[in-house]
């Protein structure tokens, strides 16, 4: 089981990387990660499919060189010339048709508190890697943006008041440590419009948001949440949850979303959370940290 995001801990990343544009983006991020965070080692990792790596090897045997040796040399090239920290590295180099496989064995191998992975643009709508990770790793997953901003001043933590999100609150207290940030819950709600023409709606919402409000307060105590973190609650009307977080992050600026991986309905490690599910497939404009259980 992964250990706490705590800056007193020393943490081990593992950093994937797949040799196109967006590995100088993971390597300057994780570059500002070792600023923030007391980081041990960074792994950073590359999977050669086999099959690729067989319909290669003909070409390369003659001049004594394998696509293995090419790959590892590109990788230390390029973190040489984006990878500014101090952190000592190891770069690991493997071949396996399945990816999220490999790199679950390796985080398991190593002890990986936390894999960071890109999420570009041009695969908007797959998730597909993302999601299979998350499912797979008993690890945190940090997924990194094209556009990711390198500071921590507004954490935005989405919750459903149930113990997985409470974690998650926890970490965020850790993001914010240094630069002194802040923190913001918000939570999602819906009163259907069925029975709007049966109620008065101005009463119905104020009496939820009465209800949340002690929710929150009950929250809170349970989980020993500071009183210096604001909740807010927005009814989502026609809007999915995560379209609602979305349009609350970009808005409010927010530098990072932090989730759990699995949401109050904590049935089985090999389900996702719907919401975090969601997420992992849309968003791409900022940083995503998905937190399992520990």
């Amino acid at each position: 089981m992964s250990k706490k995001i705590n800056l007193d801990n020393e943490l081990k990343l593992m950093v994937a990387l797949d040799l196109t544009e967006m590995d100088a983006i993971l390597l300057k991020y994780v570059s500002f990660l070792c600023e923030v965070w007391n980081i041990e080692h960074l792994y950073f990792t590359h999977n050669i499919k086999q099959y690729k790596l067989y319909d290669l090897y003909d070409e390369f045997l003659e001049e004594g060189i394998t696509v293995e040796d090419i790959v590892d040399r590109e990788i230390e090239r390029t973190v040489e010339k984006h990878y500014t920290a101090s952190v000592p590295h190891t770069v690991l180099i493997t071949s396996d048709d399945y990816t999220e496989s490999i790199l679950t064995h390796l985080a398991k191998e190593y002890k990986i508190d936390i894999v960071v992975t890109g999420n570009k643009d041009e695969l908007q709508g797959t998730g597909a890697l993302s999601q299979k990770l998350v499912r797979m790793l008993d690890a945190h997953v940090l997924l990194v943006p094209e556009e990711a901003k390198h500071r921590f001043e507004r954490v935005l933590v989405p919750t459903d008041f149930s113990a997985a999100s409470s974690r998650c609150f926890t970490v965020a207290k850790s993001l914010v440590e240094r630069s002194g940030g802040v923190i913001e819950g918000l939570h999602v709600y819906n009163i259907p419009s069925v029975f709007f023409p049966y109620i008065n709606t101005e009463k119905a919402i104020d009496k939820t948001k009465r209800h949340l409000q002690e929710k929150v307060k009950q929250f809170r105590k349970k989980f020993k949440l500071s009183e210096n973190i604001p909740f807010k609650y927005t009814d989502r009307e026609e809007l999915s949850v995560v379209e609602v977080i979305e349009l609350h992050a970009e808005k409010g600026d927010f530098d990072i979303v932090v989730v759990s991986a699995r949401g109050g309905n904590n049935i089985t490690s090999l389900f996702i959370g719907s919401v975090t599910n969601d997420l992992l497939i849309r968003n791409r404009d900022m940083p995503l940290l998905v937190v399992r259980r520990q």
